[in-house]
């Protein structure tokens, strides 16, 4: 019986991967803004950045994932849909350790290239655009495919408010299966193909960005 739900298996694969790159994509929108204002920004700004570090990398991932969906709908008028919950707190969670991660790969840039860069006449934030981001983005890419397999597994909980995910199906059909050990074996062969599928993809896109005499650099997710 277990085989004969590979579809339902594959349609909960969709849903599982389609939270991972929408939480990855809002950590990265606010991650790097998050990273250059680690950098760049006046200290007050940088003690509220660190604030936000603290929170979101200090909070388990199922107490984010509840606040979002059944603290946020208990508000007046505030309806958020189980998918767009799961999104909002795996996504703040990633910006928090993403921010880290541009953080560390904006160090790397060697100071003397933003000293030229300044002394050409570009302005501070040219500098940022044309030499330290697109450098920082190479060096951030072997984290953000560690990044990715975290973010990946984290969404197994989703099942917990309500997404129909891989994790959903699977306790579904042991229930109604009982047959508890292959259902769940086969959903973990599920998330171990598409945990190395992504990290793969992270390390062709690194080699084809790869400049010759960097070496592969990266901060790991640390906490």
């Amino acid at each position: 019986m277990v085989w004969n739900a590979l579809p339902t298996f594959f349609r909960g694969a969709a849903v599982t991967l389609a939270l991972a790159v929408s939480s990855v994509a809002v950590g990265m929108l606010l991650g790097i803004p998050i990273g250059i204002g680690h950098v760049c920004a006046s200290r007050p700004v940088r003690t509220m950045l660190w604030s936000f570090d603290r929170v979101f990398r200090g909070f388990p991932a199922i107490v984010l994932l509840f606040l979002a969906f059944f603290g946020a709908s208990g508000l007046p008028g505030v309806r958020i849909p189980p998918f767009a919950a799961v999104v909002i707190a795996l996504g703040l969670r990633s910006a928090a350790y993403q921010g880290q991660i541009y953080r560390g790969a904006l160090a790397m840039v060697e100071r003397g290239q933003v000293e030229a860069a300044r002394a050409l006449g570009f302005s501070m934030p040219r500098t940022m655009w044309h030499v330290q981001l697109p450098q920082a983005a190479r060096f951030s890419l072997p984290s953000l495919s560690n990044e990715y397999s975290v973010v990946l597994k984290d969404t197994a909980l989703a099942f917990t408010v309500g997404v129909v995910d891989l994790m959903s199906r699977a306790k579904f059909l042991a229930m109604r299966s009982r047959e508890i050990l292959a259902a769940y074996l086969l959903v973990a062969v599920f998330y171990f193909v598409l945990t190395y599928a992504g990290i793969g993809l992270f390390r062709l896109v690194e080699r084809s960005v790869a400049i010759p005499g960097l070496g592969r650099h990266g901060t790991r997710r640390i906490g």
